[in-house]
C-alpha cells in the first residue's frame, strides 16, 4: 500500500472511533478537532512503516499518541472526565479491532473489506451494547427499592425518583413518600383497610372513627397538597418505624408514607414516588 492510502484509511477509521467516543461520552467538541486528532493517529501509523528508533514502536509511545489524540479532540478540563473519555476511546477501539480479527478467521475476503465490515459491525454492536448499559444506568439512578417497616412487619416496594416530589408535612416538615394503597395495604390495621376499601378518597372523614390505637393516632398524618388537575387536596399518611432505600442507604425514620388510592404507573414498574431529598 502507498503511504497516502494508508493515511486516508486510518484517518477515516480514527475519525469514526473518535466520533463514536464523542457520542457515547456526550462530550462537546467539533469536527475540526476530531479531524486533527484523527490525522495525528493516521500519521503515526504511516511512520511505523519507516525505519525509526525502536521507542516509536513501543507500547508506551502508542499510549502517549492515544492520549494526545484525546487531548486534541476533547481537551483536558478535568482529570476524571478525561480518563472517562480515554477509556471509552480504548473500549471502542478494542471492539472494532476484535471484530476485525474475528472476521479474519470467519471469512476469506480482502483486508479492506474486513476493515469496513468490522467498522459497521462494531458500530452496531457498540450502539446496542451502550444502549443496554445506558438503560441500566438510568434505571439504577431513578429506580429504587424501598423497604418499609411498621409494627415488626416489612414490605418491599418499587419506587421511582420524582424530582418534582417536594411534598412535606407542614407540621413536622418530614418529607413525604407517595405509595400506592395496594402496595402498602398489608401494613395497615384491619379497621383502616376496611375503611379505605369502602370509602377510598373519602376515607379522611371516616378514618378518625376507626382509630382506637394510640400508636396509630401518633402515626397518622393529614398532608395538604396541590397537583395538576386538583387545586388542593389532603393526603392520608403515616409515620413508619423505619424506611430503607436500596438496602444500604441510611434508614429514614423522620419520613411520612402518603397513601395514594390510584395507580402511579399503568405497567406497575413502580409503586411509589420518592423525592431527591431522601437520596442525599
Amino acid at each position: 500500500m502507498y503511504a497516502d492510502v494508508i493515511f486516508v484509511e486510518n484517518l477515516i477509521i480514527n475519525y469514526i472511533i473518535l466520533y463514536l467516543t464523542k457520542r457515547f461520552s456526550r462530550s462537546n467538541t467539533n469536527n475540526v478537532k476530531l479531524i486533527f486528532s484523527s490525522a495525528l493517529g493516521a500519521l503515526y501509523v504511516v511512520l511505523i512503516f519507516f525505519s525509526l528508533p525502536n521507542i516509536i514502536y513501543s507500547l508506551t509511545f502508542k499510549i502517549i499518541i492515544s492520549i494526545l489524540m484525546i487531548a486534541i479532540a476533547f481537551g483536558f478540563n478535568r482529570f476524571y472526565e478525561f480518563v472517562k473519555i480515554l477509556s471509552i476511546f480504548y473500549l471502542i477501539s478494542f471492539i472494532i479491532g476484535g471484530t476485525a480479527f474475528a472476521l479474519i478467521y470467519v471469512v476469506n475476503i480482502d483486508i479492506r473489506q474486513i476493515i469496513i465490515a468490522a467498522l459497521l459491525l462494531a458500530i452496531l454492536l457498540t450502539y446496542i451494547g451502550w444502549g443496554y448499559v445506558s438503560k441500566k444506568n438510568i434505571e439504577s439512578n431513578i429506580l429504587h427499592a424501598l423497604h418499609i417497616d411498621i409494627d415488626n412487619v416489612g414490605k418491599d416496594i418499587k419506587a421511582i425518583l420524582d424530582t418534582g416530589n417536594t411534598l412535606h408535612d407542614p407540621i413536622s416538615d418530614y418529607p413525604v413518600v407517595i405509595v400506592e394503597y395496594d402496595a402498602i395495604r398489608e401494613l395497615l390495621p384491619e379497621k383502616f383497610k376496611n375503611v379505605f376499601d369502602s370509602f377510598k378518597n373519602e376515607s379522611i372523614f371516616e378514618i378518625t372513627k376507626a382509630i382506637d390505637d394510640d400508636k396509630w393516632i401518633k402515626r397518622l398524618r393529614l398532608v395538604p397538597f396541590n397537583s395538576i388537575g386538583n387545586d388542593s387536596g389532603i393526603l392520608i399518611g403515616f409515620i413508619p418505624d423505619n424506611l430503607v432505600i436500596d438496602g444500604y442507604r441510611k434508614s429514614q425514620k423522620n419520613v411520612i408514607v402518603g397513601i395514594y388510592f390510584k395507580k402511579l404507573n399503568a405497567t406497575s414498574d413502580y409503586e411509589a414516588l420518592i423525592g431527591s431529598e431522601l437520596l442525599n
